[in-house]
């Protein structure tokens, strides 16, 4: 039998690691966490999850396993070679020492230890014979070896565990909390030593690093900022003015603590982590989401990648990782491996910007995630310029704990009163471009509609018009877009004192930081409007009478918008409640409490009404994620709201030819990691991300090529036709023109 028990292969460039080395990794990661987060466990359940680790993986001492990380020349006789392998994890309970255990933990904490042990590793359920005749035949021959390496295990591999890893005992919520924290932990700490990587990056001092940005500044702690610093230990729902210094706020919350941040766009996310990494000047944080690869390669530059830094946002090691939703909440569904993100959350605390901008099965994911989170310990912190009252019902009958202002926190000026920033017309026209110049564009002029289709004819218009006008939406190619965004986002900068007009879809509706003049939108509902409506006057007074901005609900209807769910961007009883209400305060300061007593008027459950198509969703899909067992295999509600297709126009395709098949070639070749990721980085900058839906009707008539980087990556080449003015132009409809 083999007397060197490894638990890694030493082929493929890796090097050969023993049990005994990967355990010991596993536990030195086990004091770093306890040394950085102590208060993440109880002192009990710091000594079992020490247990797990040590046993996690002495079920690897068994013939098979250990042949199956040598050459063929160093393999040994398998006298149970008509058996197929068992996974590792269940033969480690047959060498634990159940009855030691028993002496030192309680019948319960026995329990939890052994199966996060025997279900460290997700796999089919074992084959109880086959088990058996391994555990007796096979394990009894590496006792002395584990043994010699330091193991404390059975004298006699045994097989009577099965009562200790029945999944039953979980259908206890204390028990399965408990689990969840066992098996959560010893998983990061698997992951961190098998990747080489820290399991914890100790955190900064984020309170220093914001007092002394402001300092420099000349700012002090405002009345949000003051009362989040005064409350760390609390969950909070704050609802606050657009442009207050939420972020700020929400640093001062966090202090030692580690951070999970959510924002609902990617664009968002990067601005966020660039202010916080770059004007703070907090190193201690990371972003996560689908395009994070791209965008710390553009932030790189032409030093090396820092793969480390990426990978340890992946395992969500940062003290503050700044991500998108979907990235961290999928864990509410209890699938198989949920495990992990729940545990890390049960010491973290989750902030979650603009709640109301999420679609209600995305509102109902996160709520039940809140339910679970403060359940494990873990806290939260909602901030938002516009919360709708159902949410709040939810949280209560979830029975979430929280504490939530009295008032909303105001943004004040230079004399400590409250701001005043828009003044509002309703007009019950379309949106043109007669509409649009019949006022002084001699300023910043922000125009924002519901669809991409409706940005291109406003734009056409404009041009016909003779008047100079930039366009934004999503879609332009990668390149073309982080141009347009780096310009908006100079022109709107409070000390820039150009001029110009931008079209703009609902991107800049969250966390942009952009300060215009006037702004002209359609009506969707009353919560975006208001987002919108943050971009103008940002952080100024408005002393004038004369509106500056103007909501235009059309002949009609505005684009986008229709009877029908599916072909509607917005819930078409949300739009006619928002309509109805926001007619009585035509032509009128609409000062900040006011905005958020309309919120109230609007979004509560006797004002939508039972026909309302939003909350039918969020109520069923909040009643199905209430009544979701773990590990149940039966369907659950998804998380995604639409699938994507990612191509690359034809127009493109002919302008970058030499360069991307050049790309495309030399992506076949061996590379090292980071000019891999480099080179994809370089390919997708000529690519657009459309719903699956309309590439799926463009496939046929508008597929020309594709760019085949692996079985699993190829970009499509679809001849609808491109500008750099306009973006992708095409006709298919289905649903709403998408954003």
């Amino acid at each position: 039998m083999f007397t060197e028990l490894l638990a890694k292969s030493g082929v493929d460039k890796n090097v050969a690691e023993t049990i005994k080395e990967h355990t010991d990794k596993l536990l030195d990661r086990h004091s770093k966490l306890q040394e950085i987060y102590p208060h993440a466990l109880s002192k009990e359940d710091w000594a079992l999850l020490a247990e797990a680790a040590e046993y996690h993986d002495v079920g690897k001492a068994n013939t098979k396993f250990q042949n199956k990380l040598r050459q063929i020349e160093n393999k040994q006789l398998d006298l149970l070679e008509g058996i197929e392998e068992i996974p590792h994890a269940y033969l480690s309970c047959a060498y634990m020492p159940l009855r030691e255990l028993l002496k030192r933990y309680t019948k319960e904490q026995v329990h939890i230890l052994m199966l996060a042990v025997y279900y460290h590793h997700e796999r089919s359920e074992e084959r109880l014979e086959d088990c058996k005749k391994v555990i007796e035949q096979d394990l009894i021959n590496y006792v002395s070896a584990l043994a010699a390496e330091g193991f404390n295990v059975n004298e006699i591999p045994r097989h009577d565990f099965g009562k200790f890893t029945d999944k039953e005992f979980l259908r206890k919520r204390e028990n399965l909390y408990h689990f969840v924290r066992i098996k959560g932990f010893l998983n990061k700490l698997d992951f961190a030593a098998s990747g080489h990587l820290d399991v914890e990056i100790a955190p900064g001092d984020v309170i220093g690093t914001v007092d002394k940005y402001f300092k420099s500044l000349g700012y002090r702690k405002n009345d949000l900022q003051e009362y989040l610093f005064q409350y760390p230990n609390d969950n909070h729902v704050v609802i606050a003015s657009t442009g207050i210094g939420k972020t700020e706020g929400a640093l001062y919350w966090l202090g030692q603590d580690k951070g999970i941040f959510t924002l609902p766009l990617k664009v968002s996310i990067n601005a966020i982590y660039d202010r916080i990494h770059k004007d703070f000047g907090y190193e201690q944080v990371g972003f996560l989401h689908s395009d994070m690869r791209a965008e710390y390669a553009k932030r790189a530059g032409d030093q090396d990648l820092d793969l480390f830094a990426i990978n340890h946002t992946k395992q969500l090691a940062q003290p503050l990782t700044i991500t998108t939703i979907d990235q961290v909440i999928d864990f509410v569904g209890l699938y198989p491996g949920f495990e992990l993100k729940l545990a890390i959350f049960s010491y973290s605390k989750f902030i979650i910007d603009e709640i109301q901008m999420y679609s209600p099965r995305l509102v109902a994911f996160i709520l039940m995630g809140l339910k679970y989170i403060t359940d494990m310990g873990g806290r939260f912190l909602i901030m938002t310029a516009t919360l709708p009252p159902l949410f709040i019902e939810a949280m209560h009958k979830l029975k979430i704990p929280f504490k939530q202002p009295d008032n909303p926190f105001l943004k004040l000026n230079e004399h400590g009163n409250v701001m005043n920033r828009h003044v509002i017309q309703i007009i019950e026209r379309d949106l043109t471009v007669e509409e649009v110049v019949a006022h002084s564009l001699n300023q910043k002029v922000l125009i924002i509609v519901n669809t991409v289709k409706k940005a291109q004819e406003l734009y056409d218009a404009f041009i016909d018009a003779d008047c100079e006008v930039n366009l934004l939406h999503s879609r332009f190619i990668n390149n073309d877009r982080f141009e347009k965004e780096k310009s908006i986002k100079k022109l709107g900068k409070r000390d820039c004192d150009e001029t110009g007009i931008w079209i703009t879809t609902q991107l800049v509706e969250a966390s942009v930081d952009i300060d215009f003049d006037i702004l002209f939108t359609e009506l969707s509902e009353a919560t975006g409007l208001f987002q919108r409506m943050g971009r103008v006057y940002r952080g100024r007074d408005y002393k004038n009478t004369t509106p500056n901005v103007y909501v235009f609900t059309g002949y009609e209807l505005p684009s986008g918008v229709s009877e029908s769910d599916k072909r509607s961007v917005v819930d078409y009883t949300i739009y006619q409640k928002s309509r109805e209400v926001l007619l009585q305060y035509n032509n009128q300061l609409l000062k900040e409490k006011t905005k958020m007593d309309i919120i109230n008027q609007i979004y509560s459950r006797e004002a939508l009404g039972n026909n309302c198509s939003y909350l039918k969703e969020f109520d069923v899909t909040l009643a199905q994620l209430e009544n979701v067992l773990p590990y149940e295999e039966k369907e659950k509600p998804t998380l995604r709201d639409i699938e994507n297709q990612t191509i690359i126009p034809f127009a493109i395709y002919q302008e970058k030819e030499e360069e991307i098949q050049k790309i495309q070639k030399k992506l076949k070749e061996k590379l090292s990691l980071q000019l891999r990721i480099t080179l994809l980085n370089q390919l997708q900058n000529y690519t657009i991300s459309i719903p699956k839906w309309a590439y799926k009707m463009a496939e046929k008539e508008f597929k020309y090529d594709a760019i085949a980087i692996d079985k699993y990556t190829n970009y499509p080449i679809i001849t609808f036709r491109y500008t750099k003015e306009k973006g992708l132009i095409y006709e298919i409809e289905e649903g709403a023109n998408f954003l």
